[in-house]
């Protein structure tokens, strides 16, 4: 009997819980960007496109995912947005994006904008054919 009543003692303490410490206001958030870190991910670069052209392919960077009907945004040296394009299809390390507005520069960066990115390429006027 005795030794029943040390079994479910020692059960009962070693089932016992503690509330953990409230996280603390300082604590970032796991959700949020590292400071420092830009706005636009990059995604990649796009290739030389013909002026007539309606589509541009873009060379996604190594370990870049983007899916199909995305919006990205071209934008030239001076981070000024030149394109809002929007992907078609995807093969490899390559995707082949609609031009909505403007007309991206060979070898502008590609990128998943921020919102005011975002903005000022639905500024841009219309492509050609959209």
């Amino acid at each position: 009997m005795r030794r029943a009543a040390l079994l479910l003692t020692a059960l009962l303490a070693g089932c016992s819980s503690r509330t953990p410490a409230p996280a603390s206001a300082s604590e970032p958030s796991p959700f949020s960007r590292p400071p420092g870190s830009p706005a636009s991910s990059r995604v990649g670069f796009v290739e030389p496109v013909r002026a007539d052209s309606p589509r541009c392919a873009i060379g996604l960077a190594p370990g870049t995912l983007v899916k199909v009907g995305e919006r990205l945004v071209s934008r030239d040296r001076a981070l000024r947005a030149t394109a809002l394009l929007e992907v078609e299809a995807t093969l490899g390390r390559s995707a082949l994006a609609r031009i909505r507005h403007g007309r991206p520069g060979a070898k502008d960066e590609a990128v998943r904008p921020s919102t005011e990115l975002r903005q000022e390429a639905e500024a841009l006027p219309a492509a050609p054919g959209t």
